[in-house]
């Protein structure tokens, strides 16, 4: 969706495991790591886009908590490379993705000027970017906005997320009935489909401002690990029975993580409309045939 502002160039360093997407009319593709300050100050020379997006970063909760160092040089240290590439060649429009785990824990809506209280690595790197997208906007270098976007899921998901987890698991007793093992049953999150994500996103490229806007781009209804799980298993067609194993709870996991995407409708129009099953039903189908 963001190809309709085309030329796009895409800066990714393939460390998740996923190819490089198919270079095409529009799209250009680099593979560069981020904290390579000359290497994205060059991309950036090359092509002197009007807008940049910044979605890189390491967003796995519980890898951000084995390798704290790694994902804070990665999250805070590479956008600050990114940054300074913009401010060095004039790209003016930054358009950040944050995370709704940077809101205090609070069981309700979150909006956008509810209290922020980060409290996991990843949560604290997406609270530093957004301090530092403000910082790069008042010294005069342009304007951002943060999109604190919520649970994204879609197909081809290469992360340990919840979604990818609980089917490689349900592929170790297709047909027959499965003990499935997880931590809090009962904690609740906000998704939203890929592509509504991308939709959002696009809108944000298309919108400026003087200073710093923030938006959260989110569904507006939250549904436990118990219910996403059951819901996977009936799309497989197996027999599940879910079990919460304390060795398995996080130490840090909020109980609700809901968000409120009212100012996002108000402002620009933009909902999370693709019903949960149907989105779970693209996942299945394209876990099925890979």
């Amino acid at each position: 969706m963001l190809r309709q502002h085309q030329p796009v160039v895409v800066v990714d360093d393939l460390s998740v495991g996923r190819p490089m997407p198919a270079q095409t009319d529009g799209l250009i593709c680099y593979q560069a790591d981020i904290r390579d300050r000359q290497a994205m100050i060059a991309i950036m020379e090359c092509h002197r886009p009007a807008s940049l997006v910044h979605l890189a970063a390491i967003h796995h909760i519980p890898t951000c908590e084995r390798d704290p160092f790694h994902a804070t040089d990665v999250n805070v240290m590479g956008f600050q490379s990114v940054l300074d590439a913009c401010a060095k060649t004039g790209c003016r429009h930054v358009v950040l993705a944050s995370s709704g785990a940077v809101y205090d824990w609070h069981d309700g809506p979150l909006a956008e000027n509810a209290a922020l209280a980060p409290q996991d690595v990843y949560a604290a790197s997406k609270a530093a970017n957004e301090h530092q997208l403000a910082a790069w906007a008042k010294a005069g270098r342009g304007a951002g906005i943060i999109a604190r976007m919520f649970n994204v899921i879609g197909p081809n998901d290469p992360n340990g997320h919840l979604i990818p987890d609980l089917l490689r698991r349900m592929d170790a007793a297709p047909g027959g009935p499965l003990t499935l093992r997880m931590g809090n049953l009962d904690r609740r999150r906000d998704f939203v489909d890929v592509n509504d994500m991308a939709a959002g996103l696009a809108c944000l490229v298309g919108r400026h401002s003087t200073d710093i806007d923030v938006y959260n781009l989110c569904s507006g209804r939250e549904y436990s690990a118990s219910d996403i799980a059951l819901r996977l298993a009936a799309h497989r067609g197996a027999q599940v029975e879910l079990f919460s194993d304390p060795a398995l709870c996080r130490v840090m996991d909020r109980t609700s993580q809901l968000g409120d995407p009212g100012k996002s409708f108000r402002d620009f129009g933009w909902r999370a409309d693709r019903d949960l099953d149907d989105s779970i039903a693209a996942i299945v189908r394209t876990w099925t045939a890979n």
